[in-house]
């Protein structure tokens, strides 16, 4: 059962409709989990950004960190089951995301996508293919960070 579980969130196939309640000591440490992922994912992009935007990037370490990034990816949609919204603590991920789930769904695949478009671009050292991919991720997050997330850092 285990490795049926693995493989389905390794494709990222779970969502916040289709992850289990969760409460109490569950919810703060998935809540803990997303902050720290988030923040690693902003970080993967700021230096992302910095190596693209060089003139002559690197593309092994714009490799490494897209793999980061994919592999991050691949995780959020574990990350926001029911219950691990404002009633559980501190957040940014507002209530829309539990109130909407399949649009929340279908924006965390297409980050999850062109992530994983991202990471196949560098792999192959097109500089031109990953820095448009790397346009269409950035494009990805604001989709759902406008809608889901509260700029409110309190």
């Amino acid at each position: 059962m285990r490795r049926i579980f693995i493989a389905i969130a390794g494709i990222g196939l779970l969502t916040a409709a289709a992850t289990p309640r969760v409460s109490g000591a569950a919810a703060k440490t998935i809540m803990h989990e997303r902050h720290e992922g988030m923040g690693k994912i902003g970080k993967v992009m700021k230096m992302l950004a910095r190596e693209l935007k060089s003139g002559s990037p690197d593309m092994a370490v714009v490799a490494s960190n897209t793999a980061t990034m994919n592999a991050l990816a691949k995780k959020s949609s574990l990350w926001f089951p029911k219950g691990s919204g404002s009633e559980a603590g501190k957040t940014r991920a507002l209530a829309e995301i539990w109130n909407k789930p399949e649009d929340f769904a279908a924006k965390m695949k297409a980050f999850q996508l062109a992530s994983a478009k991202l990471s196949a671009a560098a792999r192959s050292s097109d500089t031109a293919a990953s820095t448009a991919a790397f346009g269409d991720l950035g494009k990805s997050c604001k989709a759902c960070h406008d809608p889901y997330r509260s700029e409110d850092k309190n």
